[in-house]
């Protein structure tokens, strides 16, 4: 009887390792900007685009106050985001990005909004169950 009631406990000692493990991973820091070599698309100069790979991808432009726009955008999909810079009184200040179309998914990247007038560019890869996502930031076209 003392092994079973052992080996519950370690089981219920896993799964909160587990857990802790996705809320760190959610929570980590802003990845430092990359500035890209080759110009934005003509007429996308400060959009954000997004190319998903092989499973969903949904992207939150959020503020400060993480407020903002969630896109989920289907698999082998390239999304331009006209909204990157903000609407109105909301400006965005950090893309985070989730596998999946559940919009409360744990984030796996995140990356800071380029200045006004700069785009970016980001490309998912791998899979849902471990997604990558790379970002540039891009100059407008010449």
């Amino acid at each position: 009887m003392k092994r079973i009631v052992v080996a519950a406990a370690a089981a219920g000692v896993a799964v909160v390792g587990v857990g802790a493990t996705m809320i760190a991973t959610a929570a980590d820091p802003v990845s430092p900007e990359v500035l890209g070599a080759t110009p934005a698309e003509a007429g996308h100069g400060d959009e954000g685009k997004y190319t998903t790979g092989d499973y969903v991808l949904t992207v939150h432009e959020l503020d400060d106050d993480g407020e903002g726009i969630s896109t989920a955008i289907g698999p082998h999909t390239t999304y331009y985001s006209k909204t990157l810079h903000g609407t109105g009184t909301r400006k965005p200040a950090v893309l985070k990005f989730s596998a999946g179309a559940d919009s409360g998914g744990p984030v796996v990247f995140a990356y800071p909004v380029p200045a006004p007038g700069r785009g970016v560019d980001c490309v998912a890869s791998g899979t849902e169950a471990a997604p990558q996502v790379r970002c540039e930031t891009k100059l407008p076209a010449r």
